[in-house]
């Protein structure tokens, strides 16, 4: 019997020992999935996120530059100002016209232009002075808005995004160069098909214009007109702004708006102010 007891006990710890391997096999790979889950779980979650942000970053308005409204700057008698018609849904603590000397029926001049673009450098060494005098006067409020629609035209360089850019930098820091920059730009465009300019050629023209490159903006105190170029800060906005042109029938430029309403006179000072100044009722026939 003793014999008997000693076989039923051996096997009775072989099977107890056999269920506590199987339970902690189980228990092993419980664990295993359960970790496999888990990390399964953070991956997706970390990819969603990713995603998330990517898609957030995307489609985020780009940063807007100080003393720009509407993708653009409006210059009037006494300096910057609003826009006679603020965009919707856009604010801004820029002047008012009035406040700045503008005539109640002064009209709104708006060019749409890319530095790259000869027509606008022609539009622009034509039309200047006259433009000028009429801001001087009072008679006109004018609205510039740079775009990069030729991008293509300067070998990969991206010259009109990059050109714009640097618009909007300058303008943020040192809004009362603005004329005096678009010329340099004008003086030194690139030929179409030829590489643009770099950052160091961009920049000279700036300090050539009278622009202090080692300003901070005024939308960012911890960027200057400089480290703004080379960063390119502005150029999901510059992008933005040029889509929103496109958006607006813009289809070539120069594409200039007198009250909204486009004009073909771009080549004949007399003719565009004589449109103008019917504009503002200050001519008739």
């Amino acid at each position: 019997m003793a014999k008997n007891n000693s076989g039923d006990d051996r096997r009775n710890k072989a099977r107890e020992n056999a269920r506590q391997i199987a339970a902690a096999q189980d228990k092993k790979e419980k664990t295993a999935k359960t970790i496999l889950y888990v990390g399964i779980g953070v991956v997706v979650v970390v990819v969603l996120a990713v995603v998330g942000f990517l898609l957030f970053q995307q489609n985020k308005p780009g940063v807007t530059p100080a003393n720009y409204v509407g993708g653009g700057v409006s210059l009037a008698k006494d300096g910057v100002v609003q826009p006679k018609q603020m965009p919707d849904g856009e604010e801004s603590d820029l002047p008012t016209p009035s406040e700045a000397g503008v005539k109640d029926n002064a009209a709104t001049v708006t060019v749409y232009l890319d530095f790259q673009c000869p027509g606008c450098k022609a539009f622009e060494e034509a039309n200047t002075p006259t433009l000028q005098k009429l801001v001087d006067e009072g008679s006109i409020v004018l609205e510039y808005k740079p775009v990069s629609f030729l991008d293509r035209m300067s070998s990969g360089n991206e010259y009109s995004t990059r050109s714009a850019n640097l618009a909007a930098c300058v303008i943020d820091s040192q809004p009362e160069v603005t004329e005096d920059l678009f010329a340099g730009l004008y003086a030194q465009q690139p030929k179409e098909q030829s590489s643009g300019r770099t950052d160091e050629e961009l920049l000279k023209v700036a300090e050539e214009a009278g622009v202090d490159t080692s300003k901070p903006l005024t939308s960012n105190s911890e960027q200057t007109v400089k480290s703004c170029v080379t960063d390119q800060s502005f150029k999901d906005y510059v992008e933005d702004s040029s889509q929103d042109a496109l958006d607006d029938k813009v289809e070539a430029t120069p594409w200039v708006l007198i009250n909204g309403e486009r004009t073909d006179k771009t080549s004949d000072p007399q003719a565009l102010a004589t449109e103008i100044l019917k504009a503002t009722g200050e001519f008739e026939g």
